[in-house]
Order: structure tokens, then C-alpha cells, then sequence
């Protein structure tokens, strides 16, 4: 890659802060550089992607890691070689795609979404970002893409467009004394399928003013119906994946959220807290509870989850913050996941569920003790 002219005006790879040559040297006491490198690649939760710097060749890739491989349904081998252009369709983002490498070339990372496709033909909605990486002498080798799955946003988008229309139609049917036991069974199975919706914006008409009122002309009997959505029984991880099994994207997002979020806090633990690391915790857990929403089961503690990532945006003072206490939602959350998505051995779905949504309450309470962030006051 012809970039001489801006290498020398980007960091070279020896260019680190001293606290952060004092950090690596740390860790590569204990292995190697390529040790440490696979271990962070292939153990990641993101999809990665290594390719050559090779303009001219397509960017050949030279390495994938297994969730790449999953997202995209190429085998490792399959993909040794090939340029990412693979991956393109006629439905793909080609302004995006057009400015890769001009933005490569003058900055040396590049940022975008756009539309992949699978090796079965399917399409998936993709963001990624692509990083230069730099030999000793400060010549640009290679590329690594790290990309999300944006599938789950996208289902999320469509099923609150329909609930909104499920939930206005019932409305409109009653003002006109219209409405039927149909129509109330519709909007019920809306209500089931994403409950934060009700709890927030769907029963808005258009200027603005909640539809909540019609819902206290319910009979006992109707009543009793959404009354039912709300109740739990106690259920096996394996009796929930044969009734209700989440779509394999959403569940990939889950794990690759949690993951996310566990890493920086395991950052936090270890070298102290900054604003942008409780950002980055506050999105993994938006990530999280927008993908729980998906499942009735689960919107309590989605909605858990969710405040308490609204309230660390809204604190992101370090001043006096609950570590300890977000470390603790964080492994109940962790667990919990883990119990049911990932090994699917928990005895009662929702007895981990009781442990998430009580600490993240008490860190709900410390948190709203704190003074808000200066630029959350200006909004």
C-alpha cells in the first residue's frame, strides 16, 4: 500500500504512551507476542477478520476467526485467499464499500455498514471496522476488521413497526366499536412479543397523548389474558429452547454483548475506571436487553438491564462510582446468560433472573444518588 506520505504523520507501532509500553511489557512476560495476539483473536467474541494490505488484490484474507466463520457460513479454508468481496451483493452499501480504501490510505482505520451476504445466498445487515496494522519499521502489513451482526437491531426495527400497527388498528376498530375478540387476541400476542414496547412509546396516537386508557375497559376475562403474559413458571433451560428458541443471531449477539461487557470491566478491575469504559458497558448492556426484549419471559429483567444502562450514560462521573457493586450485576447477569444460552443447564430460568434483577436494582439505587454528567444536565 502506497502511504508513505501519511505513515509518518499516524503512530508508529513503537510511538506508545509509557503507561502503555509498561502495560504490554507486563503482559508479554508471561507470552509470547503471537501467543497473546491468537489468544485475543480467536477467543473473541466479535467476528475478526485478518486480511493482507494488498489494494490491488482485493485485500486477500489471511485469517477468520470461528465467529466469523458462523456469521458469514465459510469454513476457514474456504476463505484463505479470497477477498472480502465475497461477501458483497447486488444489496451492499457500494458508497459505503467505495470509500474503504481512500479512508484506509489517509487515516488508517475506517468505519461503516452495509449488507453481507452469507455462503448460502442470505443477506445480513453488518457494521465494521477496519484498523491498519503496522510492522516495526512502520509499514502497513495487514487489516483487521472486527464486525457485528446487526441482525437483531434489524428484527427489533420491524417488530415495532408491526406492534405499532397491531396495537393502532385495535384502537381505531374500537372507536368505531369495531373491535373483536380477534383483534384483542392480536394485540395480546404483540404484548407478548415485546413488552417494553407497551411500558414506552407504542401506545402513543399522533399528537403525542397515551393510548393506556382503553386497556380499563377490559373484561375480567380479557384482563385476565395480559395478566397470564406477566406470569412465570418455574422452567428448565431445555423446556424454554423447545418451547420458545431464540433466532442463532440474536443468541451470537447475546454472548458477543456479555462478552463485551465482561472485558471491560475486567479492565476496569485491573487498571481503574474512565468515562468511555462505562460507555462501552452502558452499550453492552443496551445490546443485551434489546435482544431479551425479543422473549416475554425475559422483558422484566430486560428492562432492568436496560435502566441501568440508561443511568451509567447519565453518570459517567468517576467520582465516588459503585465498581464493586457493577461488577457484582455484572457476574449475576453473566451467569444468568451463561446458564441459558450458552451451556442451557439452568434448572429454573428464572431463579437467575431474581439475582439480576435485584443487584441491578441496588446498583439502580447507588447510581441515582450520583450526581448526573455535565453534558446529560445540558440535554
Amino acid at each position: 500500500m502506497s502511504s508513505n506520505s501519511t505513515a509518518s504523520s499516524r503512530m508508529a507501532p513503537n510511538s506508545l504512551r509509557g503507561e502503555e509500553r509498561f502495560f504490554f511489557g507486563q503482559l508479554l512476560m508471561g507470552c509470547s507476542a503471537m501467543e497473546l495476539l491468537k489468544q485475543i483473536i480467536a477467543h473473541s467474541h466479535h467476528a475478526i477478520v485478518v486480511t493482507d494490505a494488498l489494494r490491488s488484490e482485493g485485500y486477500r484474507i489471511v485469517y477468520s476467526n470461528a465467529v466469523f466463520c458462523r456469521h458469514t457460513g465459510y469454513e476457514l479454508s474456504e476463505l484463505i485467499g479470497q477477498s472480502p468481496v465475497i461477501l458483497q451483493g447486488p444489496e451492499s452499501n457500494y458508497d459505503v464499500l467505495s470509500r474503504i480504501s481512500p479512508e484506509l490510505e489517509k487515516c488508517g482505520y475506517f468505519y461503516g455498514s452495509s449488507v453481507n451476504y452469507r455462503k448460502d445466498g442470505s443477506m445480513y445487515p453488518v457494521e465494521w471496522n477496519i484498523s491498519e496494522i503496522r510492522n516495526s519499521d512502520g509499514k502497513v502489513t495487514h487489516y483487521l476488521s472486527m464486525q457485528k451482526d446487526l441482525s437483531s437491531l434489524q428484527h427489533l426495527g420491524r417488530q415495532i413497526v408491526h406492534s405499532n400497527d397491531v396495537v393502532k388498528q385495535y384502537v381505531k376498530q374500537s372507536d368505531h366499536h369495531q373491535a373483536d375478540q380477534d383483534a384483542l387476541s392480536n394485540v395480546v400476542e404483540v404484548l407478548k412479543e415485546n413488552d417494553k414496547i407497551t411500558k414506552n412509546s407504542l401506545f402513543l396516537d399522533e399528537s403525542g397523548v397515551p393510548f393506556d386508557d382503553f386497556f380499563e375497559d377490559f373484561s375480567s376475562e380479557e384482563a385476565s389474558l395480559i395478566d397470564a403474559c406477566e406470569k412465570k413458571i418455574a422452567m428448565s433451560a431445555s423446556e424454554f429452547w423447545a418451547e420458545t428458541p431464540f433466532a442463532q443471531e440474536d443468541v451470537l449477539s447475546i454472548i458477543e454483548s456479555i462478552g463485551d461487557v465482561d472485558t471491560e470491566i475486567g479492565i476496569v478491575d485491573s487498571q481503574g475506571l474512565t468515562e468511555q469504559r462505562i460507555e462501552h458497558i452502558a452499550n453492552g448492556f443496551s445490546q443485551i436487553a434489546n435482544n431479551l426484549y425479543f422473549c416475554i419471559e425475559f422483558n422484566e429483567s430486560a428492562l432492568v438491564i436496560d435502566e441501568v444502562a440508561k443511568s451509567l450514560r447519565a453518570h459517567l462521573t468517576c467520582n465516588g462510582f459503585p465498581v464493586a457493586v457493577l461488577s457484582a450485576f455484572n457476574k449475576d447477569v453473566s451467569f444468568w446468560i451463561n446458564d441459558i444460552f450458552v451451556d442451557k443447564k439452568a434448572e429454573n430460568i428464572f431463579a437467575g433472573e431474581e439475582n439480576v434483577m435485584a443487584t441491578g436494582n441496588q446498583l439502580l439505587t447507588f447510581l441515582r444518588q450520583m450526581p448526573t454528567t455535565q453534558k446529560d444536565s445540558e440535554k
